[in-house]
């Protein structure tokens, strides 16, 4: 593509400023990923009289290498972890522009080609004549871009911190430069060029963000094309390394074929029996002349048969070795480990079983997520900061460590097998369940402990009785542990310290729940079941509502306090307490 980018950058910035080198190796790349490579699949040989044009046949490996790589980095099981609340806003706009299937493509030709980027947009930004921005109709978009039309800018510390994106149509170019101004923060300077590539319109447009807008994607391999011009951030393609095996594997399976072509049962017919004389004088046709099997013999009185059987044994065997060979060889080259794609003529092993007896897979798997890992992390924070400077959707403010990538480790190991040895650890106390959920449930430590109190109250409530009844902890410590979101922890605090004062078992009959039933449903907790356990009031806690309620009734608590406190130990909404506190205390028993 002859467009003069240098041409476009040296208008925008005023200076001169040479762009870094594209990688020469890049269309050799691209036509081995097309499984056409011109010169090789397409050729002439010599027969001894003239030449002819063959077309060579191919397994097209290097799409399927860069497709499985695709597959096990970024699958269905990828993710991006925030808090509730945030990661639906996030889904939203993800989801709304196909995210995770360019995602998975970006990763497929990036590493087929050695780069590629995702772009952030925003679309239907509408902006008055006083400038004034209308968010309405506005939305962001995810894009990709395949290395043909990347062109780095500036790199610094091995990162592509400027580029420009260039696409070409029938009718006109277009070229977007993403540039860093003197504040700090990132332009993108869209450009439109007719034939002549002169600048028909210019719009510039200031993102806010000090991240740039696109985010480079390539394999995490270190280069062996490098040169004085040319570096490892513009990067190489994963099967850069395997062109050789290639062609040699093509070659293998073309004679494969040939091999079943050439080798098939042929028959041999002489002129006496290719036609037969009919009664009538006239001659006919012994064959069907469209039945390849039979081919005809010239006039031969050399007494041999007149229909002779040729049927060569095929070299099945020697091409299978031969295949798997080279199979394995550019396996190993590729990161993807030796047995990868191995065939044993009876089954294909799973992608567990390959990769749970493959170190090598699972090394360069973890090493190629360092990179993927950088890129999700800086694209979710840009959306976010984006969507709240130009569209409706708006983002509270999050610590770097409350986003996380969630990758696919059940090739690694099964995940339902995890799950179960998960649970016994759960059972036999070396796991708690918050630190389950947030392993299978993708939750943060705060919304697991939260829910896991929220859904379980009673089992908390039972783990540390003891020790408060023993002394162990005192009545501050057990309400931190047992109501850690208690509005009304003095309240609580208080009324605890009096039930022990009045007398210890009472005090333990009403905060124990009885869960011997809960004791049975255990697994299901230790599943993870999001839906409240389900039991009937036991007596103690009857009685210590009805104390609660006429301690109201003779002013020791307060209407707030009452209703905070039945709500919080008989697990009932506010109006339901609300109505409890106003029953007529002379029909209540007594304690006893």
């Amino acid at each position: 593509m002859s467009i003069d980018v240098n041409g476009i950058i040296r208008n925008l910035v005023g200076i001169e400023k040479a762009l870094p080198y594209k990688s020469y190796y890049a269309k050799d790349w691209l036509s081995w990923y097309r499984g056409r490579v011109l010169g090789f699949h397409n050729y002439k040989i010599y027969n001894g009289t003239n030449y002819l044009e063959m077309e060579r046949k191919t397994l097209n490996l290097p799409k399927f290498i860069a497709e499985s790589w695709a597959n096990l980095l970024m699958n269905e099981r990828c993710d991006i972890i925030l808090p509730d609340e945030e990661k639906e806003k996030l889904d939203q706009i993800l989801y709304s522009t196909s995210f995770w299937q360019k995602a998975n493509d970006g990763i497929e030709k990036s590493f087929a080609l050695g780069l590629g980027a995702l772009i952030v947009n925003v679309e239907g930004l509408g902006v008055s004549e006083t400038g004034r921005i209308n968010k309405d109709k506005s939305k962001l978009t995810i894009d990709f871009v395949n290395e043909t039309k990347i062109y780095p800018i500036t790199i610094e510390h091995k990162n592509i911190t400027e580029c420009a994106f260039v696409s070409q149509g029938t009718d006109e170019t277009n070229v977007v430069v993403h540039l860093k101004n003197e504040n700090g923060t990132y332009d993108i300077c869209n450009y439109c060029l007719d034939h002549d590539y002169k600048i028909k319109t210019k719009y510039i447009f200031n993102t806010k963000s000090e991240m740039p807008w696109f985010f480079i994607l390539r394999p995490n391999l270190s280069s062996n094309f490098m040169t004085e011009l040319l570096d490892d951030e513009i990067g190489i393609s994963i099967y850069a390394n395997c062109l050789d095996n290639f062609k040699a594997i093509d070659n293998k399976y073309d004679g494969f074929d040939l091999e079943y072509v050439l080798g098939r049962k042929r028959m041999f017919v002489s002129t006496e029996a290719w036609t037969l004389n009919k009664n009538d004088g006239t001659m006919q046709r012994t064959f069907d002349p469209y039945d390849t099997l039979f081919y005809h013999l010239p006039d031969n009185d050399d007494g041999k048969p007149l229909i002779t059987n040729k049927s060569d044994e095929l070299r099945y065997e020697a091409y299978v070795r031969g295949i798997n060979t080279e199979m394995s060889y550019i396996a190993m080259k590729c990161g993807l480990g030796e047995n990868f794609l191995k065939f044993d003529g009876s089954a294909v092993a799973t992608a567990t079983q390959v990769i749970s007896e493959n170190s090598t897979l699972f090394r360069n798997i973890k090493k190629h997520q360092i990179l993927i890992e950088d890129v999700l992390l800086r694209l979710a924070k840009v959306v976010m900061k984006a969507s709240n400077d130009f569209t409706n959707i708006q983002f509270k403010p999050l610590e770097d460590s409350e986003i996380r990538i969630m990758f696919d480790d059940s090739i690694f190991e099964d995940k339902g097998s995890e799950m179960d040895r998960d649970r016994l650890d759960v059972q036999a106390g070396i796991m708690s369940v918050p630190e389950y959920r947030e392993k299978w449930y993708g939750e943060d430590e705060e919304t697991a402990v939260e829910k896991y109190n929220n859904h379980f109250l009673y089992k908390v409530i039972d783990n540390y009785l003891t020790a408060l009844s023993s002394g162990a902890i005192t009545p501050e410590q057990y309400v931190e542990k047992v109501f850690p979101n208690a509005q009304n922890k003095l309240e609580i605090i208080e009324y605890i310290e009096k039930m022990v004062g009045k007398e210890e078992a009472d005090m333990q009959d009403f905060l124990y729940d009885g869960v011997e039933g809960e004791q049975q449903e255990q697994p299901q907790e230790v599943a993870g079941d999001k839906a409240q356990q389900e039991s009937s009031y036991n007596g103690a806690q009857i009685q210590s509502a009805i104390n609660i309620v006429k301690e109201y009734a003779t002013g020791a608590l307060a209407e707030d306090s009452a209703i905070s406190m039945l709500m919080e130990f008989l697990r009932i909404d506010e109006q339901t307490a609300r109505n409890m506190v106003k029953i007529d205390t002379s029909n209540l028993p007594s304690e006893e």
